[in-house]
């Protein structure tokens, strides 16, 4: 089942209570993204109530579309990521002054009966994300020189380090 949001009204009063969750979410991606989702992302976990703050800890998973960094081919892989977020009850706050001003930015605070999960898979997701995205460990790449994809073919190009020195006797066309 495909879900956007979390119903908290059974636990947010209760101490100690939780929501057992085992969904799929689509999560709206940026334009900006490099990636691609293949299907929704399935999310496993909990939703309890602890001491008044709302805990959300699930595991993840999604399958995704990538372009390799290195050799500009796309590719297809699967990442699985936690998603452990904590929040908090707005009202809850407003009656505690001393928490108005000492407002902890590891909780989110809300309003309401639910909790927005798209937007904590999706955050989740981005930072789960590798820093360079490649199709298989020992990519080789493209040619600097040709562009010639180096995983399927071998070129022909001089890849030797050229001392800077000599770059303008390189530059000398001798034919």
């Amino acid at each position: 089942m495909i879900i956007s949001e979390i119903n908290i009204a059974q636990i947010k009063n209760y101490e100690g209570k939780q929501i057992v969750i085992d969904c799929e979410v689509s999560p709206k991606l940026s334009e900006l993204d490099d990636f691609t989702l293949l299907a929704p992302v399935k999310v496993n976990g909990i939703v309890k109530n602890f001491g008044g703050t709302i805990e959300l800890d699930a595991k993840a998973h999604a399958s995704l579309e990538m372009t390799c960094d290195r050799c500009a081919e796309s590719f297809k892989t699967d990442l699985d990521f936690d998603i452990l977020e904590s929040f908090k009850e707005i009202e809850h706050i407003s009656q505690n002054k001393s928490d108005e001003n000492n407002q902890n930015p590891d909780i989110t605070y809300f309003s309401g009966d639910t909790i927005n999960l798209e937007e904590w898979v999706y955050s989740s997701l981005v930072l789960s994300l590798p820093g360079k995205h490649l199709c298989k460990d020992d990519c080789k790449g493209l040619c600097p020189n040709c562009g010639a994809d180096l995983n399927k073919t071998e070129c022909k190009c001089d890849t030797r380090p050229v001392d800077p020195r000599f770059a303008a006797l390189d530059a000398i066309d001798l034919d």
